[in-house]
This record gives C-alpha cells, structure tokens and sequence, in this order.
C-alpha cells in the first residue's frame, strides 16, 4: 500500500452563493450507472501539452455536481474554487461529464431530463496551424430538454451524445458550434437501454434489451444488423476497431470505407456465467481495449481476435485510462484505488482512498465518480464531499480537496484542453 502525502484544502463556497467571476442562469447513485465515460481515445486533442504552464498533470477545470442541483467548477491545479450556480438544476441524482475538447462540460439531471452544459472558460483558438488556449468566463449555456431519460453519455470527434431510455433516441451535439447557440439533432433508435458509437456519418448502437446490435445513419435508417449481441453495453473506439460490451464477449466491428465487418471476441475461458463487459475504454497509444470482467478487467486485442482475464484484489467499481495512455486506474469495490500498467497490465501500485461499497445501501445513495487526467486522478468521496487528487506515477494522494457545497456531491469530470498558452 503506498504512503500517503496528503495536503487538506478548505474550499469554503457559501451555499446562497451564485457565482465567483461568472453568471449563473436560473451521479451516478448506487445501483444506478449513468455510464459516462470520459472516453479518452475519442478525444481529438491528444499529445499537446499546454506550453507556458508548470505542466504537472493537473491542468484544466474540475466540473463538481451536488444531489441539490448546484453546480461548481474549480480550479483542476490547486483547487481553487472559479464558480459556483446554486441550485441550477432540481434535487436529484446528478451525473457531470467532459467534452472531448475540454471546453465544455455536461451536466445531466435523468429523471428530470434535463442536461445542461457548462462553459469551462477555457477556448481553444485557431492560430497558424495550432490551436491556442485562451480564457473566457466561466458560464451556464443553457438546457437541453429534447429526449427523455438521458443516460448514456458518449463523444467521438467533435461530437457528444446522449442516449435517452425513455424516448428511445439519441440526442447529438457538435461542440465546435455550442457558443454560437445550442443546436440539437435528435436521431431516432429504440426505447432501450442504448450505448452508441458516434463515427463520421454512422453510428453502432447496441441496446441492453435486444439480442442484436445495428449500424445507422444520423437520420435513425439502420443500414446493418449484427446479430447474436446479447446486453450490449459499453464502448469504446480506435483506429478503425469499435467495440461493445456483451454476454459473449466483446464484439469487435472492423470499418473498412462503407463496411462493416463484425466479429465476437468471446470471453476468456473460466468466466463464470453471467459474467459480462459492461464497460470499455481505448486510448490512441494503446492496441488492445480495457473492459471489466467480474473480478477483474479484460483486454481485447481487436487485430488477433483475443481475450485475456487480468484478476484484480477487488471488482472495478470505476475504472478508465489516464489522458497520457500509460495507466489503468481501477477503484475497487474494497475503495481501494489500483493503477496498472497500460501496456503489461502489471500493478503499480494501489492506495486506500474511500469506504468500501455497501451492497446493502438504499438505492439512491451517491457513489464515488472518477476522473482521469495526464497522470493523474481525481477521485469524489460522497461520504465526506471530499475530492482527492491521486499521482499515478508514485500512486499517492497528493492533495485533499473539501468542498462545501449545497447537498452530497455526486459526480465530477475533468475539462482540459490542450493548447498553446503564449
């Protein structure tokens, strides 16, 4: 178990409060995924780091979230709280996610249907060749009501998308056109429980409720089906290899021009039955896809058609890959976090960092979020509204955040975005 180094930060933030240098506008829970995914391989904005600054990982604005509807961003490199909208949303289980550019943020309220996004302030400028950096003010965009039941979050080359339950459709945002105005294109699926792909002009959706998985355009015409996909969930992308979580295994679809090739990598053999993928991630530096798998992850090779169980002490909770593509960073049901090697899958080391899950707690009851940035963690502690700042390369708790806000915090996403800062 590695040491600990922690400094505690009081970040006081008076609870009437409306906002710090910003104007505001009038989580997951436990046995609830919001199935966000800060997908890192479907960032566009890799291998820049933002030239000027005291880069040490911890660049860029951390999105916090309350179960009161309030709203927080802070300061990503030492703590300090930017701005605060009170009561933004109603009470509820509140998720918050990143774009894949960094600019933006989402914050999404399911039951109420309601998904706000949220101006980090950070603006990436188009300039000979490069992008710059530059700051603005921190800000509420506005709401999004079109869909019901937004769950599913998910982001590829520009774009996000929200799956929602309720409506049966899939509702896509371009972010290089949010500050001229929030335009949303609503995309006919199934009423279902969705997990979608977002490519150029096609999407693979795989739903939890059917035994298939379809190919579609972004007018909803299904242009493909794959059958014999079993609970599909979760996905990732990279190169010209998407996958999605299932019963059998992972399904891994292969785009060559217009077409689609499908194959099921099944899972290792002794998985139990009823043992599942549910979750995947990618990264551009790596080859292989990371998922879960009962006590454990798995990694799928998407060119050999392989699988291999890698057993952990605890089943992930929480699991990503870190923006720099060097580390798996586990949370275990024991709330232990482990870190991995990206590339061996050998163990780096692990640290104790919040209660262990309760399998007994009430439905409802806030759960730890993770978020992953360039070597490092930020993991919430819903118990204590704590947020600590985890250094995956010595795998300690380097800093302590305890924010009072109104209500329990539920969710936390990490918006950075790599450019130039002259």
């Amino acid at each position: 178990m590695s040491h600990f180094r922690t400094v505690t930060r009081l970040l006081v933030v008076a609870i009437a409060a409306i906002a710090l240098g910003a104007c505001a506008t009038g989580a997951d829970h436990h046995d609830h995924d919001h199935h966000g995914h800060d997908h890192h391989a479907d960032h566009d904005h890799h291998g820049h780091d933002h030239h000027g600054h005291d880069h040490d990982g911890t660049d860029g604005r951390l999105l916090v979230v309350t179960d009161h509807g309030t709203i927080a961003v802070l300061d990503a490199h030492d703590g300090d709280v930017e701005a605060v909208f009170a009561h933004a949303l109603p009470d509820g289980a509140l998720a918050a996610y990143a774009g894949p550019s960094g600019e933006f943020g989402y914050v999404v309220h399911r039951d109420a249907s309601i998904v706000i996004v949220v101006d980090s302030g950070q603006i990436l400028e188009e300039h000979d060749g490069h992008e710059d950096l530059e700051f603005g003010p921190i800000g509420l965009l506005g709401e999004i009501r079109v869909g019901s039941l937004p769950t599913h979050f998910t982001t590829m080359a520009g774009r996000v998308g929200f799956y929602n339950d309720g409506s049966g459709d899939i509702t896509i945002l371009d972010e290089g056109a949010l500050r001229s105005g929030i335009v949303t294109r609503l995309v006919p699926a199934r009423v279902d429980h969705g997990a979608p792909v977002l490519l150029a002009d096609q999407m693979i959706v795989g739903y939890v409720g059917e035994t298939f998985v379809e190919i579609m355009d972004y007018d909803g015409t299904v242009l493909q089906t794959i059958p014999n996909v079993s609970r599909a969930h979760g996905q990732a992308r990279v190169g010209r290899f998407s996958a999605i979580g299932a019963v059998e295994g992972v399904l891994v679809v292969t785009q060559t021009g217009s077409r689609f090739d499908a194959r099921m990598v099944t899972n290792p053999s002794g998985t139990p039955d009823g043992v599942r993928t549910g979750t995947l991630y990618a990264h551009p530096r790596l080859p292989h896809f990371v998922g879960n798998l009962g006590q454990g992850l798995v990694k799928v090779d998407p060119a050999a058609h392989t699988s291999v169980a890698i057993p952990l002490p605890a089943a992930p909770w929480r699991f990503g890959i870190d923006r720099s593509g060097h580390y798996i960073v586990v949370l275990g049901q024991d709330g232990v976090v482990y870190v991995l090697d990206a590339d061996t899958f050998e163990m780096v080391g692990s640290v104790a960092a919040v209660p262990a899950r309760d399998p007994d707690a009430p439905r409802g009851t806030p759960i730890p979020s993770l978020t992953l940035g360039r070597r490092v963690a930020f993991l919430s502690d819903p118990a204590s509204n704590h947020i600590y700042e985890i250094h995956l390369d010595d795998v300690e708790i380097e800093a302590e955040f305890h924010v009072e806000l109104d209500g329990t915090v539920t969710g936390i996403a990490l918006m950075v975005t790599d450019g130039i800062v002259h």
